[in-house]
């Protein structure tokens, strides 16, 4: 018996809801129809998928590697199907992409402001997350791209990537800290600081790495949250510091609530880059979205340019 769409469909389902009752709310299936076509799969492969327990089922280690086929095979076919409707004409569909939260704050609004006036009954999904979060989904399709701060890995590698722009970050501070007259990053190593972490498994190690590289103690962590906006209002309310990308320092963000401390050293960070899939072209919606994102990307590259002309001038480029 060949496998068929149906079957990798209630694989999906039963692997993403932990139960055959949960497949079967789902896809609005009846519960036999879900066991028969697992059965009928395990019978096909020759193992076994899932394994029973007290609150429903889970996924065998075999059952983890077919799922990881089962979702490429789905989110290929949907591409397939929304790439023809496009092709013809047609203006729906969905996209789906990953983003850092600088990309977010200062990205996505305009892109998708842009694409929403071409594509006006397209969805678009957006997940924040730094690459170690995105690339699994990213590798099964189910996230289009990536846009965030990237380090290509020195050996071959599944995905292709781009550079959007470099990134400029800068120390911030309440509005009358004591100290945003700094300017070395020596004066703040007693400060406590704010820690932005998406996850446990998400590497921020070059927060530190703006102190040690300078020989300085790591920095006192007080604090660390899970979202820029948290950050924000945890620096502009306690005497906290945080390092932050500049390009977070706009619209929506209310600057007048920040000091940038403008030392007289630059802090690197990885580039923001758009990362896909090699062998998996984009929809031409997709694309279309892409390019968007690019074109934002182009004039935040000319901004960071202008700025890492001199240190100081990234205090005043925030007034431009």
């Amino acid at each position: 018996m060949a496998i068929k769409l149906t079957h990798i469909r209630d694989v999906i389902a039963a692997a993403e809801t932990g139960s055959l009752r949960g497949a079967s709310r789902k896809l609005g299936i009846a519960q036999p129809a879900i066991s028969r076509s697992i059965r009928e799969v395990e019978s096909d492969l020759g193992a076994t998928l899932f394994e029973r327990h007290q609150r429903g089922i889970r996924l065998t280690a075999i059952g983890q590697a077919f799922l990881g086929r089962a979702r490429l095979v789905e989110s290929e076919l949907r591409r397939a199907r929304e790439e023809v409707n496009q092709l013809q004409g047609e203006l729906t569909g969905q996209i789906s992409v990953a983003m850092s939260a600088v990309s977010t704050f200062v990205m996505m609004p305009t892109a998708v402001q842009t694409f929403s006036r071409k594509y006006p009954d397209a969805v678009v999904k957006v997940t924040e997350s730094f690459f170690q979060e995105a690339e699994a989904a990213l590798a099964s399709g189910q996230i289009d791209f990536y846009v965030g701060p990237y380090q290509p890995p020195g050996s071959h590698s599944p995905f292709v990537h781009e550079k959007l722009y470099d990134q400029v970050r800068v120390v911030i501070a309440r509005k009358g800290h004591p100290l945003a007259n700094a300017s070395r990053l020596s004066d703040l190593v007693d400060a406590g600081w704010v820690k932005q972490t998406l996850s446990e498994r998400a590497s921020e190690a070059d927060f530190e790495l703006s102190f040690t590289k300078r020989d300085l103690p790591v920095p006192r962590i007080k604090m660390q949250t899970t979202s820029a906006t948290a950050t924000l209002l945890a620096v502009a309310n306690s005497d906290l510091l945080t390092i932050v990308p500049v390009n977070m320092l706009g619209s929506p963000v209310d600057t007048n609530m920040f000091d940038v401390v403008a030392l007289d050293q630059h802090l690197t960070a990885p580039p923001i880059c758009l990362v896909r899939r090699a062998d998996l072209p984009l929809t031409p919606m997709a694309e279309y979205f892409a390019d968007m994102v690019r074109r934002v990307g182009l004039r935040q590259d000319q901004k960071a340019k202008t700025l890492t002309a001199s240190p100081k001038s990234v205090t005043a480029g925030l007034q431009d």
